[in-house]
């Protein structure tokens, strides 16, 4: 596989975790307002993924990994501590967007062992 193919698979299957949080995040401006612990929270977990994709794309794996190993204890977190009393439609967003998260995971893994 060419780094370019590489690129389109990643981005591909990144582009609806992006879409999916992107409307979480509108939900957070319009539906509740988001305790200060949680806001943290996400603030970190950005950060956190970004180098996670630069792990990905750039395809430093020890990055990478340790991005992801950071990030998903920070959603756990998230989900456990705030999101257990939210709007049904708002925690159906969340669940799209960990399977639409874990399918990215996936695209990457499948990528990285073919080339």
């Amino acid at each position: 596989m060419t780094d370019a193919t590489r690129t389109v698979w990643l981005v591909l299957g990144l582009l609806p975790y992006l879409g999916l949080i992107s409307v979480d995040a509108w939900m957070h401006e319009r539906a509740r307002q988001v305790p200060k612990v949680e806001r943290l929270i996400h603030y970190v977990s950005a950060l956190v993924l970004i180098a996670l994709l630069v792990g990905v794309f750039t395809e430093r794996r020890t990055l990478a990994v340790i991005g992801l190993a950071v990030f998903v204890p920070l959603l756990v977190w998230d989900a456990l501590g705030f999101h257990r009393t939210l709007a049904r439609s708002e925690r159906r967003v969340h669940l799209a967007a960990y399977l639409a998260f874990t399918v990215f995971v996936a695209v990457w893994q499948w990528t990285e062992a073919s080339t």
